[in-house]
């Protein structure tokens, strides 16, 4: 019994910390979503603006990236672990796919964040989850012409439904 446990604790532990990012992740994101309307014209969900937070004059679009990528780079680690130590080959292979998914996000949101900036955006985070997208844009306020043009970048570059689509603005 105790060695079966200890052969499980690796995979315990993975099973831990992932589930310990989701929670993190809802609680990051819980502010947007409390504000969410969908703006059903358009089938866009347009977030009333969030108000600024004192950062220590730290830019909150800068320090929310360095966060994510921290995150990712820490949910790769632990995938690429299981890889090296991984009992079976099917879990090497779902760790790889899982590594491979990560990559393909990050890239799919850093595209999407280029693009909105390109059409004049001074900023933009994008987080992708499976089939729904949060997009948080720098500004005071977007025009009906300004949503639509996000939500377009998003939906043809992510593949989402513009129904999906959650769009906040914080100066």
């Amino acid at each position: 019994m105790i060695i079966e446990l200890k052969k499980h604790k690796n995979y315990i532990i993975i099973v831990c910390f992932f589930i310990l990012l989701g929670i993190l992740y809802i609680i990051r994101n819980i502010e947007y979503m409390k504000n969410a309307k969908a703006d059903s014209s358009n089938a866009v969900q347009v977030v009333s603006k969030i108000e600024e937070e004192p950062l220590n004059n730290v830019d909150f679009f800068m320090e929310y990236r360095l966060e994510r990528d921290k995150m990712r780079s820490e949910q790769s680690d632990v995938l690429r672990e299981s890889i090296k130590n991984g009992q079976t080959e099917e879990i090497r292979k779902n760790a790889q796919a899982n590594i491979l998914k990560i990559l393909q996000e990050k890239e799919r949101e850093n595209e999407m964040e280029s693009l909105i900036r390109a059409k004049g955006f001074s900023d933009a985070l994008v987080f992708c989850r499976d089939s729904s997208a949060s997009i948080l844009v720098r500004g005071s306020n977007l025009s009906q012409n300004e949503v639509m043009q996000v939500a377009d970048i998003v939906s043809r570059i992510g593949n989402i439904k513009k129904e999906n689509i959650t769009i906040s603005v914080k100066e």
